[in-house]
C-alpha cells in the first residue's frame, strides 16, 4: 500500500470523482472580468443533466421565489452568477459526494452532509469577517475533502488499525494516512484539483485545510475552510470514523480577523444557516 503513488490512486481508483466541464466553465466565466447572465447560462446549456438539475434547484423553496425560472439565463438574471455558481457545483459533486466512504467510517450522506456544512460555514465566516468573494469560500468549502472519495476504498478495512495507531502515536488521522501512504487526502485532492486545472487559492484551500499554517502564502479561503471544518466537526455534521482527531490551528481565526470568544455566536448562526438551507437539501436529494 505505500508503494502507491499519487499518480496511481488517480489512475487505479474507480469511480474517481469528476466535475463535469460544464460546471468549471461556469466556475472560470464567473470569476472572469467577461462574464454575462448569458455567457454562464451557454456555458451550463453544454450539459443537459446538469441545466435540469440547476433548474430544479433554482425554484427550490429554499429560494422562495414568486414565480418559477423556466431557463437558465433567467435564473441567472433573478439567483445572480455566483449563486448558480454554486448550485451548478452543488448539482456536480452532489452524485460522488452522497456515496459512503467505508475507508473513513462515512455511511450515505454522511460526507455530503459533512461538505455541505463546511461550504456554508465557510461562506458564513467570510461575511462575517466582511472579507471578498464569500462564494469562493462555498466552493472551496464544497470540494475540500475530495481526496477522501479517491482515497477511500484503498484504505477500506482499515480505519480501525488506523485509528488506533493515531491514538497509540497521538496523531491526527490525516497523519497517520501520510504516515502510511506517505501522502495525505489533502494531498491527494490537492493532486486531482490540480489537474482538472481549478484555480490555485482551490487547490491550496483543498492542500492546506488541515494545516493552513503551512500554507506559502497567506491565503484567506485556506482559513475560512479550516475553521470551518472544525466548525462542522465539533456540530457533529458528517463525522465518520476520523473526525474527532482533528488539530484546529487558531492562528486561522485570527487571519480572518475573528475573535476565539466569537465561536459561539458563530456556532448558532452556522447551525441556523445550515438548517435553513436543509430545503435546498431536500430538493438536491430528488434532483440527483
Amino acid at each position: 500500500m505505500s508503494n502507491l503513488t499519487l499518480e496511481d490512486i488517480v489512475q487505479k481508483t474507480p469511480d474517481l470523482p469528476t466535475i463535469p466541464a460544464a460546471a468549471l466553465a461556469v466556475m472560470r466565466e464567473t470569476e472572469s472580468a467577461t462574464g454575462s447572465a448569458n455567457s454562464v447560462a451557454h456555458h451550463l446549456a453544454t450539459d443537459q443533466a446538469l441545466t435540469a438539475r440547476v433548474l430544479r434547484l433554482s425554484n427550490s423553496a429554499y429560494y422562495g421565489l414568486q414565480r418559477q425560472v423556466m431557463d437558465l439565463q433567467e435564473a441567472v438574471v433573478v439567483l445572480g452568477m455566483r449563486s448558480v455558481r454554486n448550485l451548478a457545483m452543488v448539482a456536480a459533486t452532489y452524485p460522488w459526494l452522497s456515496k459512503p466512504l467505508k475507508g473513513y467510517g462515512l455511511g450515505p450522506q454522511e460526507m455530503w452532509t459533512h461538505a455541505f456544512g463546511v461550504a456554508v460555514g465557510a461562506q458564513l465566516l467570510a461575511k462575517k469577517a466582511r472579507l471578498k468573494d464569500t462564494d469562493s469560500m462555498f466552493t472551496a468549502g464544497l470540494v475540500h475533502n475530495m481526496g477522501k472519495v479517491a482515497l477511500s476504498i484503498w484504505l477500506e478495512n482499515k480505519i480501525h488499525a488506523m485509528l488506533a495507531l493515531a491514538t497509540r502515536d497521538n496523531l491526527t488521522f490525516d497523519q497517520v494516512e501520510k504516515k502510511l501512504l506517505g501522502y495525505d487526502h489533502a494531498e491527494v485532492g490537492a493532486y486531482m484539483a490540480d489537474r482538472w486545472n481549478l484555480p490555485k487559492p482551490l487547490i491550496e484551500a483543498i492542500q492546506y485545510h488541515h494545516e493552513p499554517n503551512s500554507c506559502p502564502e497567506p491565503n484567506l479561503i485556506v482559513d475560512c475552510v479550516h475553521v470551518a471544518d472544525f466548525l462542522t466537526m465539533s456540530m457533529g455534521y458528517g463525522l465518520g470514523g476520523d473526525g474527532l482527531r482533528y488539530d484546529f490551528q487558531e492562528e486561522a481565526l485570527q487571519r480572518i480577523g475573528l475573535e476565539a470568544s466569537a465561536f459561539d455566536e458563530i456556532a448558532a448562526e452556522f447551525i441556523e444557516a445550515v438548517e435553513a438551507y436543509e430545503k435546498l437539501f431536500l430538493e438536491m436529494a430528488e434532483a440527483a
